[in-house]
């Protein structure tokens, strides 16, 4: 038939050698950005009940990631996807008549605050953030971290 098939696993929070059993939904784009839209359909909410999906799409190479979140509904609205956890992104080629098997590892709280710190951090070097403000910053997400009574992988599974 031609096409390829994606098979995407998302790993557990705080054991990343299994599967998590969290629904989840992955996204697919292309190396630019956008979401892969094909024959009709747009691969950016696949469901991934306990962290997996599979499914098709035409060979090519693409960007994968996840999210896990929840629906939230007022009287009235229409309802509203809140993202509580995300997982990295992988970069897959696949081919014709191919399946792809692609893992994702689900970042925890911790990761983050790391990653803000670099980030912050970083700007602070090129001059376009204060560092006075950016080591403010800094130590309150060491003091958050230091004084924390749960495990860094429950605060967002379980609640702060």
């Amino acid at each position: 038939m031609g096409l390829a098939t994606l098979n995407v696993w998302i790993h557990d929070q705080q054991d990343p050698c299994r599967i998590s059993d969290l629904p989840w939904r992955v996204f697919v784009t292309y190396c630019n950005g956008n979401p892969v839209e094909w024959c009709g359909h747009t691969y950016s909410i696949e469901e991934a009940k306990c962290g997996h999906a599979e499914f098709q799409l035409p060979p090519g190479c693409y960007f994968v990631g996840g999210y896990h979140g929840i629906e939230w509904q007022f009287p009235g609205e229409p309802p509203v996807f809140i993202s509580l956890l995300s997982a990295e992104r992988a970069i897959v080629i696949v081919g014709c008549d191919q399946t792809a098997c692609v893992h994702l590892y689900a970042t925890t709280f911790w990761h983050w605050l790391y990653g803000a710190r670099r980030a912050v951090r970083s700007r602070a070097e090129t001059g376009k953030l204060p560092p006075d403000k950016v080591e403010r910053l800094v130590a309150a997400t060491r003091i958050s971290s230091k004084t924390s009574r749960r495990p860094p992988s429950t605060l967002l599974t379980r609640g702060w």
